[in-house]
């Protein structure tokens, strides 16, 4: 063959090549802990945030967007696998709630070992794809016996050492971070450093946006000629203030154990923390600003690189803050969402339509080209429609679950549905009054529950259904206003069939072996009334109808003291 013709077709070759996989954009998916739209300037928030600013500015503000669920594990899951959790195949998630079972999703689901989610599927697709920072969707590390069963370093909480300077406590842990990256890796991933395996803990409970961010621009660096998926999940903004002020003063605390010298990739702490000073703006806003400088040294980056027209990035939250382990909308369901992808999303553009998390995984999959294995369970949609059109639809309704608890979303109206199974009602009705509220909580037991029923009186009720044009914070229950029974049948029937496409019990909708009809919770729920929610808890009310009303805290303390003080006189006289 003719040397010039052979040299001038690899010419082609590589040319087209080259072409096909400009096509396909890198992808950065930076998942943040803990916030809410209103703590992000981009929303109307009175925080410094010029870095998620620009990325709102330069790309598409999503003010319809919500998470599956409102606890961490569950709705990382759903942006690992674009499933629902209530679908995982978790071994131990199976194992304690079999198929033909009501289904409990919540901090037990993980990723499944058939691999089957987005770091492998993209790797499949010649994408290298990488993990940093906190996974929370791994196997049950708690107790010492689960560190020694996968001949990990003890760090639980019962017996793990709390020396952070100990050489040995240092060793443990950095051994420990590396079985965390291999086990990422056994899932499909490509590539995985500085990874916490849930929320900061042990001897090291502080955040550090910069080790996790160090390792982040590393994997861009290595793979700026693409195409990568990068899989961030930042720590912050776990705990709220009080979690991430504590940690301004560790910069040598990590997952990792404690560095030799603070990742030079941000400015200084306190450098960010006086520039909220400068700006007015409180100081517990300082978390908000230091985590956004972490978004602005990846901008950064991959300006620096030239890779930012070809790269989609996208920005969202797990969930929100005092919504947390509930199916309502505010600060709970309802989270930021930007997308930039130069060239595609028109700069400064905003989508009001329902989107959810568990639709980012798709979309994924369909900006790379990525051929789907067949097996693979998708629930979500893609929104690359979205993302050209951001009035175009993809939903009518969305889906949540956590716990005992199921939920329907369409533009105005949410219903929410609480259903317990058999084992959970002999449980309740063998419980002491106190006891009761951890029972009834449908996820996160009677802290949470106090907490939201201090809120919202009926955050227990079975059916519940809001007007969400005239309710937003979900205050007024309308489940049993005969006017509004007709909605009430259509949000349920739009809850049958996503759950009879999940093929699991749950109460009357998708009868089984252990569904329980509403009218058997109901005298336990009344039983509650005995108790009024306070901060943390519950307390018993007293017969008097004088003690209808909350007691403050010194009321409290004296109701306390009398009672401790009667117990005694009687002690006395017996």
């Amino acid at each position: 063959m003719n040397p010039i013709k052979v040299f001038s077709t690899l010419l082609i070759i590589t040319a087209v090549t080259q072409a096909a996989s400009a096509k396909r954009p890198n992808i950065i998916f930076f998942i943040n802990d803990d916030q809410v739209k209103e703590e992000m300037g981009c929303y109307g928030g009175k925080v410094l945030t010029p870095n998620l600013d620009r990325l709102a500015r330069e790309g598409m503000r999503f003010d319809n967007a919500h998470t599956v669920s409102t606890v961490c594990t569950p709705s990382r899951y759903s942006m690992f696998t674009g499933r629902y959790p209530g679908n995982s195949s978790f071994k131990s998630y199976l194992a304690a709630y079999p198929k033909d079972r009501h289904g409990v999703p919540g901090f037990n689901v993980g990723l499944e070992d058939d691999n089957m989610n987005v770091g492998n599927v993209l790797r499949q697709a010649g994408y290298v794809t990488g993990h940093v920072g906190k996974l929370h969707v791994g196997v049950h590390l708690k107790t010492a016996q689960e560190y020694a069963h996968h001949g990990l370093y003890d760090v639980s909480k019962q017996s793990g050492l709390l020396e952070p300077d100990n050489p040995n406590v240092i060793a443990g842990w950095q051994r420990n971070e590396k079985w965390y990256r291999q086990w990422i890796m056994d899932r499909g991933f490509s590539w995985a450093k500085h990874v916490y395996w849930g929320n900061v803990q042990g001897a090291y409970p502080h955040h550090n946006p910069e080790w996790t961010l160090e390792a982040a621009l590393e994997f861009i660096e290595q793979n700026r000629d693409g195409p990568f998926y990068l899989h961030y999940a930042t720590t912050m903004m776990h705990g709220g203030p009080h979690g991430w002020s504590r940690s301004l003063e560790k910069p040598l605390s990590s997952g990792a154990g404690k560095l030799e010298s603070r990742p030079n990739v941000i400015p200084l702490r306190d450098e960010l923390c006086r520039r909220v000073d400068e700006a007015g703006l409180e100081e517990n806003t300082y978390g908000f600003t230091w985590m956004d400088a972490t978004v602005g040294a990846m901008l950064n980056k991959l300006d620096q690189l030239k890779i930012a027209d070809n790269t989609l990035f996208v920005f969202v939250t797990d969930h929100g803050t005092e919504g947390k382990f509930s199916l309502h909308d505010h600060n709970g369901t309802a989270i930021p969402c930007i997308i930039r992808w130069p060239g595609v999303v028109k700069a400064g553009s905003v989508c009001s339509n329902l989107v959810q998390n568990t639709d980012l995984v798709p979309t994924f999959f369909d900006v790379a080209g990525a051929t789907i294995p067949q097996g693979y369970r998708v629930d979500g949609k893609s929104v690359q429609p979205i993302l050209t059109d951001p009035k175009a639809e993809i939903h009518d309704h969305l889906y949540f679950e956590l716990g005992y608890a199921r939920g329907i979303r369409t533009d105005h109206w949410k219903y929410i549905a609480i259903r317990y199974s058999a084992d959970r009602l002999d449980q309740i009705k063998n419980a002491s009054l106190r006891k009761l509220p951890d029972l009834l909580a449908y996820q996160g037991g009677s802290k949470n529950a106090s907490n939201h029923l201090q809120r919202r009186p009926h955050y227990l009720q079975p059916d519940q259904l809001y007007n969400l044009n005239d309710d937003p914070l979900e205050q007024n229950n309308l489940a049993g206003v005969p006017e509004h029974q007709a909605q009430l049948k259509t949000m349920q029937r739009l809850l049958t069939e996503k759950l009879k496409a999940q093929g699991r019990p749950f109460g009357e909708f998708v009868p089984g072996a252990d569904s329980v009809p509403v009218e058997k919770i109901m005298p336990h729920l009344k039983k509650l009334e005995q108790l009024r929610p306070i901060k943390r808890g519950f307390e018993a009310i007293e017969d008097s109808p004088d003690n209808t009303k909350p007691l403050t805290r010194s009321e409290r303390k004296a109701a306390r003291d009398a009672r401790k003080a009667n117990t005694g006189r009687k002690s006395l006289t017996n």
